[in-house]
């Protein structure tokens, strides 16, 4: 644990994400998850959408299960998914790393 507000030299800070890094791996994931503390790792799980956005959210959801989605709507979609895949995956590995470092 570092107990200064700075990252750590550890920490890889990622500056834009693209359609193509959406695919990040797993290593990326652990190394982001040694950045966070306790407080970060809370707030991760207390993210949420806009109302608009989650209204948008939920009316690709239903189109996507009436096979209805264009495929702008698809790829906007997939994103929405793979972006909280990412940040529950970030989180549960910054849990697991507290975990583990109180013993």
């Amino acid at each position: 644990m570092h107990s200064s507000s700075h990252p750590s030299a550890e920490c890889i800070i990622v500056e834009t994400m693209t359609q193509e890094s959406l695919g990040i791996d797993d290593s990326l994931l652990e190394s982001a998850a040694r950045c966070l503390d306790a407080e970060s790792v809370r707030a991760l799980g207390e993210l949420q959408l806009a109302d608009t956005d989650k209204m948008r959210l939920e009316l690709l959801a239903q189109k996507a299960n009436e096979g209805q989605l264009t495929a702008e709507e698809a790829r906007e979609y997939d994103r929405f998914i793979e972006l909280g895949d990412i940040i529950a995956t970030l989180r549960l590995k910054a849990e697991r790393q507290k975990q583990f470092a109180r013993g």
